[in-house]
């Protein structure tokens, strides 16, 4: 499953969230969630002079959920 917005970005001005479910279907019509393993990307164009940006957290206090 691939897709790029070249030809149609998404905009936003301060920020976006998007949320991706998995789902297939049971024999009967139900929704079946399914466990597949789905990554993104995304690209920041930056316009310069910018604030600085706030330091990053060390790898130690990155949560994983």
């Amino acid at each position: 499953m691939y897709r790029w917005h070249i030809n149609d970005p998404i905009r936003f001005d301060k920020d976006l969230r998007v949320t991706i479910q998995a789902l297939g279907w049971r024999s009967d019509g139900r929704y079946l969630p399914l466990q597949d393993d789905i990554a993104s990307v995304v690209y920041w164009y930056q316009t310069e002079p910018h604030a600085s940006y706030p330091k990053f957290p060390q790898r130690d206090e990155l949560d994983v959920y």
